[in-house]
């Protein structure tokens, strides 16, 4: 009968402290939002220029609490992009004179109600200069589908934006 006691106590301060998680976001979880169709034979280079490899805090639930590496995230947000741009006929090389620098910033994630809502700003710098932070937003409600769909939109409103489709190469207006 101790044994039992001893058993439900240290489940219930498992539960009431809650749990630590690391997580990393799965480049095949959604196919890409809709973007401007486009087609390039260019070679570009693929940067991860997040230098921080700390893990940070992104979401806290009911004692739970969530990290995760924006250096690894960023690996995330190259992988949906190499995967998008050679489906466009890009070759991705590790010495083109084009090339996307890419960090993956910040990530955050809130829950309320029944479901998650998470928050990834990545930056962009192409090989000619262009700078800009493009905001990804994804709600679900699961933690780690919210997270997963944050870093697609990011990619994808990379991916929108005129002066990054004129870097890459031709585009056109038809939409997928």
């Amino acid at each position: 009968m101790h044994s039992r006691k001893t058993l439900i106590t240290m489940a219930a301060l498992t539960v009431i402290t809650g749990c630590t998680h690391h997580y990393v976001p799965d480049a095949s979880t959604f196919e890409l939002d809709s973007i401007p169709e486009f087609s390039s034979s260019n070679s570009i280079t693929l940067e991860n220029i997040q230098a921080s490899s700390d893990d940070v805090l992104f979401a806290t639930n009911m004692g739970h609490k969530w990290y995760g590496n924006l250096n690894s995230w960023t690996d995330v947000a190259i992988e949906i992009t190499k995967r998008e741009l050679t489906k466009r006929g890009m070759q991705i090389t590790a010495d083109s004179a084009k090339s996307l620098e890419m960090a993956i910033l910040s990530a955050r994630t809130t829950s309320g109600g029944w479901g998650f809502r998470s928050y990834v700003e990545l930056k962009v710098i192409t090989g000619d200069g262009y700078t800009r932070k493009f905001r990804g937003e994804g709600p679900s409600p699961l933690l780690n589908r919210s997270a997963d769909a944050a870093v697609m939109r990011a990619v994808t409103a990379m991916l929108k934006d005129d002066n990054i489709l004129n870097y890459l190469g031709p585009v056109n207006t038809d939409v997928r």
